[in-house]
């Protein structure tokens, strides 16, 4: 697996990325969002002239200031309010828009990427970057946004106040650039405390997850007391992570403050001094004391929104790090429209990321229509020769072949294609029983997927249901018996029709009578297609035309059940031990 990708070095570029790979695309509405913020920028700065202009009226004795005063405000404040209204909305409806696209690629990537990268973090971990980065990254988006704003409203009231008094506005504006120096350490220092309370909100995702999966076996073994001291741990850690990060962003708010205040006092000394020499009127003081007043909310907030942006940083490093993790299993170009059956591994070796070697030098072949069994004892490598097959992983050495044809040559899509898996847990989604018997080949029809159901022996309990096969599943609830639910998997498999079968260990879990119903279906799926069994119960694969006897990750044995107990080898020995244990 290649090494993870780490959090880019430059505090921008994750943002400017967003906007150019997800935010540009939406030039319509983040147009009109521009727009409005730069006519509520300029309507908020207008404000300081409009009321320069009208002081220097009253300060006149104008008559007609007291009519046209007013309009203008009532004027100015409507073309505000409606900007407002629909940068807001516009906003709103982009960055949302936006959320959706991230977590559509995100779950579009994680069923796509190599297992070795999706068992490096937990299920639950994964899980809590849909819900709590994702919506970090958007509500500091329209953060931005709004800071975007404030900063533009500064702007624009900066030259308004420097049409008023050049030297004043200089000075006062001087004093706020000296924010930019603790602004910036407590941002370095938020970026890391953030990417820490993410990391550990997916600790505590996880550990609620797990325990809640577990709880009939923590009962049972009475592990409450250690679940919940694990538990108390994460949520202490978490706690104190959130104190120092909201101690590190209160910390924003005062230092803008003090500096407001400093120019406030600042504008009134100079002030008082210049009107007191008379070399400024009211009405200037007045428009830039408005002007300050303006910039003064903008100021604040830009504290919050910097904090946010900060927060949003971090999450956004870590979906964009998800994004850019390099599958190391790359589709081939090759397509075959239905294989013949041929199995071959050709001297096949396979360690898995943390260095572990599952099989050393695997050389096997399975003929078109044969059954194959793989037997020996936990841990030898069965699993591991059932997930190269179908490339869930690529051997670290040697080649696998298809007829022939060496499967990293053939399409993902054509290689599985060819291969139906029944396994022990059979997975059940969301849907109705009939789009779960359809996933096995998508397009069927209502007919072929009854027949499937019917030739796995399914129909009967299907037919007993509510709404027959319009019965929704909900996973989460143990609606099924583990032998309705390997008979749902084993007509998905009749229905994928594929040449090539996987059988891991489908009946161990089952009691003597469903197993008994279990085995007259996959004798009719396995008719006819080349077979790979996985078993512990070594009764079930006593008819297999070749048993493969694995022990660390080696073949050691090969045979027929007759052939191999005349070796008084491995299985030999295994087998003696399941019949002592069942005949005691």
């Amino acid at each position: 697996m290649p090494d993870a990708p780490q959090p880019d070095p430059v505090p921008v570029r994750p943002y400017l990325r967003l906007w150019r790979d997800w935010l540009a695309p939406h030039w319509m509405l983040m147009t009109l969002a521009i727009a409005m913020t730069v006519v509520v920028a300029a309507a908020n700065g207008a404000y300081a002239k409009l009321i320069q202009v009208v002081m220097t009226a009253f300060e006149a004795k104008e008559q007609g200031a007291v009519w046209w005063a007013p309009a203008a405000v009532l004027a100015l404040t409507a073309v505000n309010s409606t900007a407002q209204y629909l940068r807001e909305t516009t906003a709103t409806r982009a960055v949302t828009r936006v959320e959706t696209e991230l977590r559509k690629k995100m779950f579009a990537r994680l069923v796509g990427t190599d297992l070795a990268r999706l068992q490096t973090e937990a299920p639950a971990g994964l899980a809590a970057r849909f819900s709590s980065d994702i919506s970090l990254v958007g509500g500091a988006v329209k953060a931005i946004m709004g800071g975007v704003t404030g900063i533009l409203t500064i702007v624009f009231t900066f030259f308004v106040m420097l049409s008023i008094d050049w030297q004043l506005t200089l000075a006062i504006f001087g004093i706020f650039s000296l924010a930019l120096v603790p602004v910036n350490i407590i941002g370095s220092r938020l970026r890391r405390i953030s990417r820490r309370t993410q990391a550990e909100v997916a600790a505590m995702s996880t550990q609620v997850t797990e325990g809640l999966a577990g709880i009939r076996m923590a009962r049972t073994y009475r592990l409450e007391e250690p679940l919940s001291r694990n538990a108390d741990g994460i949520f202490e850690k978490l706690f104190g992570l959130r104190i120092r990060q909201n101690r590190w962003q209160a910390r924003v708010a005062p230092v803008m403050e003090f500096l407001l205040g400093i120019a406030i006092a600042l504008l009134l000394y100079l002030v008082g001094r210049r009107i007191a020499a008379g070399t400024m009127s009211i009405a200037d003081f007045t428009g830039l004391l408005t002007g300050l007043g303006i910039v003064a909310g903008p100021a604040r907030r830009l504290g919050g929104t910097f904090a946010t942006a900060v927060q949003g940083r971090a999450a956004l490093d870590r979906v964009f790090m998800l994004f850019d993790v390099e599958n190391t299993i790359v589709d081939g170009a090759r397509t075959i429209p239905r294989a013949i059956g041929q199995v071959r591994f050709e001297a096949v070796s396979f360690a898995y990321p943390d260095g572990h070697r599952a099989l050393e030098q695997v050389d096997f072949t399975v003929e078109p229509g044969m059954k194959t069994a793989l037997v020996g004892r936990s841990g030898a490598g069965k699993s591991t020769v059932f997930n190269l097959l179908p490339r869930l992983y690529d051997p670290t050495e040697g080649r696998i072949l298809i007829d022939g044809i060496d499967i990293r040559d053939l399409t993902l899509a054509s290689l599985r294609d060819q291969i139906a898996v029944v396994s022990q847990e059979s997975i059940l989604l969301s849907g109705t029983v009939a789009e779960n018997i359809g996933f096995g080949r998508r397009g069927a029809e209502r007919a072929e997927i009854e027949a499937a159901a019917q030739a796995a022996a399914a129909d009967e309990f299907i037919a007993a249901l509510p709404r027959g096969y319009d019965t929704r599943i909900v996973p989460s609830e143990q609606s099924f018996s583990g032998g309705e639910r390997q008979r749902l998997s084993i007509a998905r498999a009749i229905l994928r029709d594929a040449p090539i079968l996987l059988l891991d260990e489908p009946t161990s879990a089952l009691d003597a009578e469903s197993e008994a119903q279990i085995r007259l279906g996959l004798d009719r799926l396995a008719r006819g297609r080349t077979t790979l069994v996985i078993a512990h119960r070594l009764a079930t694969v006593l008819d297999s035309d070749l048993i493969l006897v694995m022990d660390r990750g080696r073949i050691v044995e090969r045979g027929s059940h007759a052939e191999l107990m005349a070796l008084e080898g491995l299985y030999s020995e295994l087998y003696a031990l399941q019949f002592a244990g069942a005949a005691g």
